[in-house]
């Protein structure tokens, strides 16, 4: 009995130094600042504009009032997140004909200071039911990606980003099922993004 007692004290007594060392550690660990990663390569880039190419992905900018009315119905709301708007764009390419895709770009550059909130908002009016986190690219921020169906039931797979100077959203729209898109959404953001000036 007394070989029983001094085992369990023996452990309790190792049990009460580990969490002792696991509680130590995690107090140390919480009081760290992290390292301002993200503001000194916000910082080290030139400031950024938003721009619209004259094609993207191959595909021309579209001259229909209906088809560019879509990206710039979303600019106000852009805009807004961004403080004072130092550029903002909404088109859209393609979609010369009723069954040609059809890819929308609409953003604003300025100050974004919740870049998680403010990409909430800019994904929240389309029709996606969830969203997952993809990879952002050379300019850092936040980035996602979701798919739905428009109202006409053309498959749709909208892509957002945030970062500290720049908002917006890519969607792209197809009378086709679409794969991963997250590479041309890449693409389509680094020909949107230019330094400032």
């Amino acid at each position: 009995m007394a070989t029983i007692g001094r085992t369990l004290t023996a452990r309790t007594a190792a049990l009460a130094v580990l969490l002792l060392a696991v509680a130590a550690l995690l107090l140390t660990a919480g009081c760290t600042s992290p390292t301002p990663t993200t503001r000194a390569e916000a910082s080290s880039s030139p400031p950024r504009k938003l721009h619209t190419p004259e094609t993207i992905l191959g595909m021309p900018k579209s001259m229909s009032r209906v088809l560019t009315g879509v990206p710039r119905s979303r600019l106000d709301q852009l805009k807004r997140e961004v403080g004072e708007p130092t550029s903002a764009v909404g088109w859209a390419y393609g979609g010369e004909t009723p069954d040609a895709d059809v890819v929308f770009v609409s953003g604003a550059s300025g100050r974004v200071s919740d870049q998680a909130g403010a990409l909430d908002r800019a994904l929240r009016s389309y029709r996606t039911p969830t969203t997952e986190r993809i990879e952002v690219g050379r300019f850092g921020g936040e980035a996602r990606c979701g798919r739905g169906r428009t109202e006409d039931e053309s498959f749709m797979t909208v892509c957002g980003w945030a970062d500290s100077e720049t908002v917006g959203v890519v969607a792209f729209v197809s009378s086709r099922p679409q794969g991963d898109r997250t590479a041309d959404f890449l693409t389509v953001r680094g020909e949107l993004e230019r330094p400032a000036g």
